[in-house]
């Protein structure tokens, strides 16, 4: 499940993570955000907050889902999740032109303040 959140701060898409993100999550709620924000001359900076129930991504099964590619991200956070989604950011890292991060829940805050800074200065 995806579903969108108060934004964390102007310019930032804000999502909450947990269970197994759909390709329905990714079609009809996450592209549609990342286009809108790029459509209207935004940087597309997201802050992801996950709960320790997050299992990962449904397996791309559809063509239709599967011709949509990630867009560009200009800065993409992570926050929280189970043990293994900060070493799948980090493995992750390399292949983003985004700069990306990961940050344990306790450290939200620093995430926020890390995601709302690339949103406001060029990444």
């Amino acid at each position: 499940m995806l579903c969108q959140i108060q934004d964390i701060a102007k310019g930032v898409i804000s999502l909450f993570v947990s269970g197994r993100i759909s390709n329905e999550d990714y079609v009809q709620c996450l592209l549609p955000l990342m286009e809108s924000a790029r459509q209207q001359g935004e940087k597309v900076c997201l802050y992801i907050e996950a709960d320790v129930l997050l299992e990962g991504w449904e397996v791309l099964v559809s063509p239709d889902v599967s011709q949509q590619p990630l867009p560009p991200l200009d800065a993409l956070v992570f926050v929280g999740g189970p043990d293994w989604v900060g070493n799948a950011v980090h493995l992750l890292g390399p292949f983003l032109n985004g700069d990306i991060a990961w940050f344990p829940l306790e450290k939200k805050q620093d995430a926020r303040e890390w995601i709302s800074l690339r949103s406001q200065t060029n990444c």
